[in-house]
C-alpha cells in the first residue's frame, strides 16, 4: 500500500528520516513547496550578460554592479534578444571589495569600507558624484589696507555643490576649512583662495569672525576659482556658519537610514550624518561603538538593529542621543546576507503589508519585522541545519505567490558555530526503526 502525501513541509535533517515524518524530504533540487505544501518544479533561468558582474544591487530604478574595479550601471538590452548593456560610472575602485548602497529620494549612497559615492538617479540618465565635498585648504592671509579694527580675525572657507544656493545649506555645503589667524594694523586682509577640483562645486563661501571673536560670519560669495580676494571691511553679524568642523561620511561596509541620517558603520563603529545633512558627519563625536564588525544594519520604524557575528542588537529610539541597546539573541548575523522586503501578514483576520529583515545567522536563517516588534523568528530551527558561512548574499524574490529568501554562504566556520542539533547517525540511528528516505529531484 503506497502513501498518500497530502503536503511536504520541506527539507528536514535535524533527525533521522524516520524520526521527522514522511512529509519531510531528505532532498529537493530544483524545486519549490509552496504556502499549500505543494511542489512545483522551479523556473530556469538564463545568461543576460556577459561578464563577470559582483556587488549586484538594485532598487527598481537603477540597477549597479562591481566588475574589473569599476562601479558600473546595467542597461535594458539595446534590442530584442541581445544581451544587456553596461555603462560605467566609476573608476579606480579595489577588486573584490563588497559594495554597500543606499537609496534615498533619487540619489544612491554606495561604499566599500575605502572609498565613498553618490549617484543622481533623477535625470534621463545616472550622473555619479561626490558623496559629501573635502573642506577647502586653509586660505593663505595677508595684511592689506582697509577699515576693518585693528586686531586678531580668523578666516574660514566652505565649498558650495553645484545646484545648492551660495548661502549656509546643511546639505549643499561642505564642512570648513582649517581656520587661518591674522593679526592686521592696517584695516584689510587679502585671502588668497584654491579652488576645488571637484566637477561638481561651483562656489566658495568666505566666513570671518569680528575682531578677537570667535563666531564665524559669512562675508563673501565666490565662484569656484583659484583667486586673491580682499576683505576692507568688518563682517555683518548676520548669516553664521553651519558646517565647522564636519567632514564627508566615512567609507563603511553597512549604509541605512533612520529618522533624517544615514548611519554608517566602519568595521565596529557606527557613524551617523548630521540630522538631515546627509553629507556631514562629525566624525570626532558622532559615533557608537560595538563589540565585534558590525555584519547586518538595518533600520525599523522604532530604532534601528545591528548585528555582529555573536549578537543581534537593538537601538531603540528616535535619536542616538536617547538610544537605548539591547542584546536580542547570541545568533549573530552572517555579513552580507542581510535583504528587506515587504510581506503579507495576517492579524486576528486582518491582512497587511509589514517590513520585514531577513538574514543568515548561527541559529540559520533569520526574520523580524521592521514595523514594530523585535520577536526574531527562526524557521528553520529544529527543522533543518546546515554550515554557517562568514560571507555571502541574500535576496527575496517573489515567485508564483511566494515569498522566496534565497541565499548563499560562503567562507567555513568553526565548531562553535555549529548547531548542537544537527543529525548525527551514532547518536540517533541505533535502535530506530529503518524507514526510506524521501527525496524529490526534478530535472
Amino acid at each position: 500500500m503506497g502513501n498518500l502525501y497530502r503536503e511536504f513541509k520541506g527539507l528536514a535533517n535535524v533527525l533521522p528520516p524516520q524520526r521527522m515524518g514522511f512529509s519531510y524530504l531528505t532532498e529537493a533540487r530544483n524545486v519549490d513547496i509552496d504556502d499549500s505544501g505543494m511542489i512545483r518544479r522551479r523556473a530556469g533561468y538564463k545568461k543576460i550578460y556577459d561578464g563577470s558582474p559582483a556587488c549586484l544591487w538594485s532598487d527598481g530604478c537603477v540597477c549597479l554592479f562591481c566588475e574589473g574595479g569599476s562601479l558600473k550601471e546595467l542597461l535594458p538590452p539595446p534590442a530584442p534578444g541581445a544581451p544587456y548593456a553596461e555603462r560605467t560610472l566609476r573608476q579606480g575602485l579595489t577588486s573584490g571589495r563588497r559594495m554597500a548602497y543606499l537609496s534615498l529620494n533619487g540619489t544612491v549612497y554606495y561604499s566599500d569600507g575605502l572609498i565613498t559615492g553618490a549617484i543622481d538617479t533623477r535625470g534621463n540618465s545616472s550622473i555619479a558624484r561626490s558623496w559629501g565635498m573635502v573642506p577647502p585648504a586653509p586660505p593663505t592671509l595677508s595684511a592689506a589696507s582697509g577699515n576693518m579694527r585693528p586686531g586678531k580675525y580668523a578666516i574660514a572657507l566652505t565649498y558650495v555643490r553645484k545646484g545648492g544656493a551660495y548661502s549656509p545649506s546643511g546639505g549643499q555645503e561642505s564642512g570648513t576649512s582649517v581656520l587661518s589667524y591674522i593679526e592686521t594694523t592696517t584695516g584689510g586682509i587679502t585671502a588668497t583662495i584654491t579652488a576645488s577640483d571637484d566637477p561638481d562645486v561651483a562656489g566658495i563661501n568666505l566666513y570671518i569672525t569680528t575682531v578677537y571673536g570667535e563666531t564665524l560670519y559669512l562675508a563673501m560669495r565666490l565662484p569656484n576659482q583659484s583667486i586673491d580676494v580682499d576683505l576692507k571691511d568688518e563682517p555683518a553679524p548676520m548669516l553664521t556658519t553651519l558646517t565647522e568642523g564636519l567632514k564627508p561620511p566615512p567609507a563603511g561596509n553597512l549604509l541605512t537610514y533612520y529618522r533624517g541620517r544615514i548611519y554608517t558603520a566602519a568595521y565596529d563603529i557606527l557613524y551617523y550624518s548630521e540630522p538631515f545633512a546627509l553629507e556631514l558627519y562629525n566624525k570626532s563625536v558622532n559615533w557608537i561603538p560595538f563589540n565585534g564588525q558590525i555584519t547586518l544594519l538595518a533600520a525599523a520604524t522604532e530604532g534601528i538593529f545591528v548585528g555582529t557575528k555573536d549578537e543581534l542588537l537593538f537601538l531603540a529610539g528616535a535619536t542616538p542621543e536617547k538610544f537605548t541597546l539591547h542584546r536580542l539573541s547570541d545568533c549573530g548575523a552572517v555579513a552580507a546576507t542581510q535583504t528587506t522586503a515587504a510581506v503579507a501578514h495576517n492579524s486576528n483576520g486582518v491582512s497587511s503589508l509589514r517590513r520585514t529583515l531577513y538574514w543568515e545567522s548561527r541559529r540559520g536563517k533569520c526574520s523580524v519585522s521592521l514595523d514594530g516588534g523585535t520577536e526574531i523568528n527562526y524557521p528553520a530551527r529544529g527543522v533543518y541545519s546546515y554550515p554557517c558561512g562568514l560571507t555571502g548574499a541574500g535576496i527575496v524574490e517573489r515567485r508564483g505567490g511566494m515569498n522566496l529568501f534565497i541565499s548563499v554562504m560562503r567562507g567555513a566556520s568553526n565548531a562553535a558555530d555549529s548547531d548542537p542539533n544537527r543529525y548525527s547517525e551514532d547518536i540517533y540511528g541505533s535502535g530506530c526503526p529503518q524507514l526510506p528516505d524521501i527525496s524529490i529531484i526534478a530535472s
